[in-house]
């Protein structure tokens, strides 16, 4: 017996793809051969290609592990028809295609595609885990009463607990103005512009010795094009630094230095920056949209959809330190039960189990 994990891509840093490197981390533990079939890989973990697929895994005996979160033709089909009697799917939900129509057909065609295969999915007989109740609903949308398990993804948060922090990403912002930190990559889904809005309204009412802190890559153009305009357009050029993608240690050194984590996405599967944020006892403020509330629970203060709803709450958050550290406790009380790899692990062992004996 030997197991599959099916991924489109595996890159370094990605939430899906530490998922997998986990997963696969647990499996060869128990002296397991396990190989990664991708159509890209940027990391230095052996894959094969796609291709190869159908003369690797001919046996029943074998098992196949599939992660879906974009439009994947060749994994689903895996699932449909590969001879591998006990198949898994990892559910991370697909970000709806209207947040790229306009500025990326390709991205917003291969979101329509993988919301349209989570039916398929659901219809198969494989094994269903999701990362969240959220995105287990999302499944049940499509086949009412489908069976699934809330399984969280692995991640790097108890690296973070652990490693040396790298400072040159964060050079010259411990310097007593308040940081607002938002970890993402600058795209639709993520709304800046809520969080460029709420961090002018704290500045203009609260604040002024503030500035946000956006770290993550900017992959379309035209959309950072528009939230650069927008900085300028609320004059906060100078108190807005939006970094890039970081290492892990130079992360580190960035929820360090920042007084919260504001959390303004319109669309989230699972939300990896509150789990490291309640490691890390780095208060939250958040709107609960999409799964952020089912990750969150009562670690985050949660906000309206509105500039001025999370003004208040970024307000209220830095200068009620008793509120703060009530929901610090909580947060890391959470991260220690439901979220450190260790728990993760626990579950996902359990599932392989039920898995391998199905």
């Amino acid at each position: 017996m030997k197991v599959a994990i099916v991924i489109p891509t595996l890159a370094d840093g990605d939430a899906v793809g530490n998922d997998a490197l986990g997963m696969a981390k647990h499996i060869r533990g128990r002296g397991i051969d396990v190989e990664f079939f991708v159509t890209r890989s940027h990391i230095a973990e052996p894959t094969k290609l796609m291709h190869e697929f159908a003369r690797s895994f001919r046996s029943p005996d074998d098992v196949v592990i599939y992660h879906h979160s974009i439009g994947f033709e060749s994994g689903v089909k895996i699932i449909e028809s590969a001879p591998a009697r006990r198949k898994a799917v990892k559910y991370h939900n697909v970000t709806p295609p209207k947040f790229f129509k306009e500025l990326n057909p390709e991205v917003a065609q291969a979101c329509e595609d993988g919301i349209a295969q989570v039916g398929r999915l659901a219809k198969s007989k494989a094994i269903l885990w999701a990362d969240s109740l959220y995105n287990g609903e999302h499944i049940r949308e499509f086949k009412p009463g489908r069976e699934f398990h809330e399984l969280p993804p692995f991640h790097h948060a108890d690296q973070l607990l652990t490693l040396e922090p790298d400072y040159r990403a964060a050079s010259g912002l411990d310097d007593w103005t308040t940081n607002l930190l938002l970890i993402g990559r600058v795209v639709p889904n993520k709304n800046i512009p809520l969080a460029l809005e709420a961090f002018a309204e704290y500045r203009r009412r609260f604040n002024p010795h503030s500035r946000l802190v956006i770290v993550g890559d900017q992959p379309i153009p035209n959309h950072s094009a528009e939230v650069h305009a927008m900085i300028e357009k609320l004059e906060l050029g100078g108190h807005v630094l939006i970094t890039g993608k970081v290492s892990v240690p130079q992360l580190k050194a960035l929820y360090l230095t920042a007084d919260v984590l504001l959390v303004t996405s319109l669309h989230e599967g699972f939300c990896v920056p509150l789990v490291e944020a309640m490691g890390l006892r780095v208060p939250v403020v958040a709107v609960p949209n999409a799964a952020v509330g089912y990750t969150g629970g009562d670690a985050a203060f949660y906000a309206e959809g509105n500039a001025e709803s999370l003004a208040d709450r970024l307000d209220g958050v830095l200068t009620d330190p008793d509120v703060r550290e009530q929901h610090l406790h909580a947060g890391w009380k959470r991260y220690q039960e439901k979220f450190t790899n260790e728990a993760i692990e626990a579950k996902f062992a359990g599932l392989f189990d039920e898995l391998l004996a199905g």
